[in-house]
């Protein structure tokens, strides 16, 4: 009796999970990260800086939708990361001429093309900025701070690029 009860307990286990998977399917649920891309844009290969944390993001990000190859022959599209830039300013200063308050920019210039030449985003520019506030009794945290935000710059930008590939339309090249 007792060996049916664990098999009738099991079996009803299973039929829940497998219920549960199915209505998450069916509402559209996908892991984070992944992205539609359009069908012609499922081998990608990404031009710039291997040192580059956003060349880095962007073959992670993608990894989840279509495949990173290592070589530009192997490709449907080739994303070109043309220029990277931060650049940091002061917003306002205290009295005694300490920053208080900055502003972090990160810009991206970026193009995607197919294989087979067609241009489908050409000099794409993107500007992220963030301010932060400057705690002068917080030295530590607040270089921290900065490297953070920066990092996070960079996934965002990543994140923005996904997206701005997943909205391409088929058959949408620039003339």
């Amino acid at each position: 009796m007792n060996t049916q009860t664990g098999s009738f307990v099991m079996l009803r286990s299973m039929t829940m999970l497998c219920l549960l998977s199915v209505s998450l399917m069916a509402c559209g649920f996908k892991l984070r990260g992944a992205v539609d891309l359009p069908e012609e844009l499922q081998k990608i290969y990404i031009a710039g800086s291997q040192h580059s944390h956003l060349v880095r993001d962007l073959s992670e990000m993608l990894g989840y939708s279509a495949e990173v190859v290592q070589n530009r022959t192997d490709a449907d599209a080739v994303l070109v990361i043309k220029k990277e830039e931060s650049d940091n300013r002061t917003l306002s200063v205290d009295s005694r001429g300490k920053v208080r308050e900055s502003e972090m920019q990160y810009a991206v210039v970026y193009s995607l093309v197919k294989s087979n030449g067609d241009v489908l985003l050409d000099n794409e520019t993107l500007l992220l900025v963030r301010d932060f506030i400057d705690d002068e009794n917080d030295v530590i945290g607040r270089t921290n701070e900065s490297v953070v935000i920066s990092r996070d710059l960079k996934r965002d930008a990543a994140q923005q690029i996904l997206r701005r590939i997943q909205a391409l339309k088929p058959g949408s090249a620039v003339n």
